[in-house]
């Protein structure tokens, strides 16, 4: 079983933070490197279980980008290919929370594998 989550593009933190935290009172954590963790119930935020973030934007995080977390991205990146979508970049370690890897599906809409720390092997 997968969970998605979300990532949403900008090009300033602070001032997404603040649009998100005043117009849906998103509760709001910022990382140590450029990155913050947002839960939309706005109850404070468990780096573990939160619902998305706040990134900055990339060659690949241009519009939103639903994360869906995976048990093992070595597993599903081959499944990506074989499916007919496209590796963006290698596997990443984000921190102490887990790995990440931007593909495109088979219709070229980015998506972020995630594996959390946890659960890594």
């Amino acid at each position: 079983m997968t969970r998605v989550k979300f990532e949403l593009p900008a090009d300033d933190l602070a001032r997404a933070t603040a649009f998100y935290r005043e117009v849906f009172g998103w509760a709001a954590q910022k990382l140590p490197f450029e990155y913050v963790l947002v839960d939309t119930d706005g109850e404070p935020v468990d780096p573990q279980d939160a619902d998305g973030g706040i990134s900055p934007r990339t060659e690949f995080v241009q519009g939103p980008v639903l994360i869906i977390e995976v048990p093992s991205i070595d597993d599903v990146a081959p499944k990506v290919t074989a499916a007919g979508g496209t590796l963006l970049n290698a596997k990443e370690r984000v921190g102490d929370y887990g790995f990440s890897q931007y593909v495109k599906d088979s219709e070229g809409t980015v998506l972020c594998l995630w594996e959390s720390i946890a659960d890594a092997t």
